[in-house]
């Protein structure tokens, strides 16, 4: 049987019988794996306090079978990324990439675009949550984990007609971006796109110079309430077309911001049906 000797991030885990846990990690070398940690809620020897969502590990384990889980014997904790949790703001924001990663990345296929991007997101997220371009920021990592998963939208041209955007446009012109193309439609083309919704030339050219942005520049750069806005809705919309399904963490991150940030926005039906963490969140 193979042996797995690497360090990971957790980006999932549910309890399974009465000691046992299973774990998704998303790994430097194998990318998205599935594995269970035997005896890891008993043995503090083996697992030290390291089966924690955001976490960094090295594990060592054995793969069985190559559909099988990975078996975990034992965890070290490289990183635990502690501040994440204290800060209710980027611990919603920290769920939600997390859900994306592993609802979108495929099993075992190795990333390390996608490993290095984890750890400036969360070392972000654990040093300026308040920060004055937080919002700019996350748009820029949601962004950045679009075009790593392979579902970059196409923002130069109409995807039906092979219309070419103008730069000559005033910034408050109009487009249309359609999900289901992963693109942008022209005015002609868009009667054949229901669900296609209006993006502006400003937004379009802001995204389209995203990626070649260093991390000098992503620290200065802003995004006005219209950028912001509209960024989020196409980065969004895209994901859920290509996912199939909508981000609970989502959910629950936007009705937070409806609510100005408060953190008991969660009915207490809710809480007496499902274990929540101490924000209310599961």
């Amino acid at each position: 049987m193979p042996r797995v000797k690497d360090k990971a991030f957790i980006i999932n885990k549910t309890d399974y019988g009465e000691s046992d846990i299973i774990i998704t990690l998303f790994s430097a070398s194998r990318g998205k794996i599935s594995c269970i940690a035997k005896g890891a809620k008993r043995s503090r020897r083996r697992f030290p306090g390291s089966i924690e969502l955001f976490s960094q590990i090295s594990f060592n384990g054995f793969i069985k079978h190559p559909l099988a889980l990975t078996r975990i014997d034992e965890c070290q904790l490289l990183n635990p990324y502690f501040a994440i949790q204290e800060e209710l703001k980027g611990y919603l924001n920290g769920c939600y990439f997390l859900e994306i990663i592993n609802r979108c990345a495929a099993e075992r296929q190795r990333n390390q675009k996608i490993f290095d991007l984890l750890e400036d997101l969360f070392t972000f997220l654990s040093e300026a949550p308040y920060n004055r371009n937080f919002n700019c920021r996350i748009r820029l990592f949601e962004l950045q984990i679009i075009t790593l998963l392979g579902f970059k939208p196409e923002l130069s041209q109409c995807l039906d007609c092979g219309e070419k955007l103008s730069n000559d446009n005033p910034r408050d012109h109009f487009f249309h971006f359609s999900p289901q193309s992963g693109g942008l439609v022209c005015n002609r083309c868009r009667p054949r796109h229901p669900t296609a919704f209006k993006v502006s030339q400003g937004t379009i050219n802001l995204l389209n110079q995203a990626h070649r942005l260093d991390n000098e520049l992503r620290n200065k750069v802003n995004f006005t309430p219209q950028v912001e806005i509209e960024s989020a809705r196409l980065c969004r919309a895209l994901l859920r077309w290509h996912s199939g399904c909508s981000f609970k963490s989502l959910k629950i991150l936007e009705r937070y911001v409806e609510n100005n940030g408060l953190p008991d926005f969660i009915p207490n039906h809710a809480n007496n049906q499902i274990k929540l963490n101490r924000y209310g969140v599961r």
